[in-house]
C-alpha cells in the first residue's frame, strides 16, 4: 500500500479534521446512529468512527452507554475518548490495526476521496461488520452541477486536484486558484459511488443528498438531485449473501 500523500497529511497540520465543513454531514451521520440505536432495544453498540478528526466530533453524540471507537492519521487526539488507534489509511489495514471481532455503527466521513484504494477500505469495513452492522459515509459528488459550468467554462472542477501541491486550472482565487491541495485523489460521480457500493457487496438503505457550502442553490437541487448535488451521505449495510459468507 502506499504512503498518505504529503498534500493530505499538511491538510490534518492544518484543520482538526478532513471534514471542515461538517454541520449538515454531522446532523445526518447522528441521525443514522440514533435511529440504529432506537431499533437495538436496550443492549449497548459498538460504534466505530474512520477519520474521526483530533477533536472526535461525532463522540459527543454517542451514547455513554455505547463503545466509541475512533481512528486517525494522528499520533493523538485533543480530547479522551473510549478507545483511539493512529492509522495510515493508505498503508495499514483497519481489520489487523483494530482489536474488536465487530462494530454496529461505523462511521465513514469524506475519506474515500483522499485514498489509493477506496476499495481497500470497503473490505476492510466489511470484516468488521455483522448482518445487521450499518456503515454511514460520504464523499464529493465529482457531478456537482457547479462542476458542469465550470468545465464548460473551461475551468478544472472544485474537489479535483490536478497538482500534489496547489489547486490549479480554476483561474480565480475564489474558486481555489493557488490554494494549498487536501489530498483528493480518488473522487465519485453520484453513480460511481453506487457501483462502487455495489461491486463491494453492500446494500444501499439510504441516500441524503447534502451540502458542502452553505449556499440556498445547492439546497435546492439537493431536494431534486442526487446526482447533481455536493454530496451525499450513504447508509448501507453488508448484502445478505455477503454478511453469510
Amino acid at each position: 500500500m502506499m504512503r498518505t500523500t504529503r498534500n493530505y497529511r499538511d491538510l490534518l497540520a492544518r484543520t482538526d479534521s478532513a471534514l471542515p465543513y461538517a454541520n449538515d454531514r454531522l446532523r445526518l451521520f447522528v441521525g443514522a446512529y440514533l435511529e440504529y440505536k432506537a431499533g437495538a432495544g436496550h443492549r449497548p453498540l459498538a460504534v466505530l468512527d474512520i477519520a474521526c478528526g483530533k477533536k472526535a466530533v461525532l463522540h459527543e453524540f454517542v451514547s455513554s452507554d455505547d463503545a466509541y471507537h475512533g481512528c486517525d492519521y494522528y499520533g493523538a487526539l485533543d480530547i479522551e475518548i473510549g478507545e483511539y488507534t493512529s492509522i495510515d489509511l493508505n498503508e495499514e489495514r483497519l481489520s489487523e490495526k483494530i482489536r474488536q471481532d465487530k462494530f454496529d455503527v461505523i462511521f465513514c466521513g469524506e475519506i474515500l476521496e483522499h485514498l489509493f484504494s477506496p476499495d481497500a477500505l470497503l473490505d476492510e469495513a466489511k470484516r468488521l461488520m455483522h448482518e445487521d452492522s450499518i456503515l454511514v459515509l460520504s464523499t464529493p459528488n465529482l457531478a456537482y452541477y457547479v462542476n458542469s459550468v465550470l468545465l464548460l467554462a473551461g475551468l478544472s472542477p472544485l474537489y479535483l486536484e490536478n497538482s500534489a501541491e496547489v489547486k490549479l486550472g480554476r483561474r480565480f482565487k475564489r474558486l481555489g486558484q493557488g490554494h494549498k491541495t487536501e489530498g483528493h485523489i480518488r473522487l465519485f460521480t453520484f453513480g460511481a459511488m453506487r457501483d462502487l457500493l455495489d461491486l463491494k457487496g453492500f446494500d444501499v438503505m439510504k441516500i441524503t443528498p447534502t451540502t458542502t457550502w452553505d449556499f440556498l442553490l445547492d439546497r435546492l437541487v439537493c431536494r431534486i438531485s442526487r446526482s447533481l448535488a455536493p454530496n451525499n451521505v450513504f447508509v448501507i449495510r453488508l448484502k445478505r449473501a455477503e454478511a453469510r459468507s
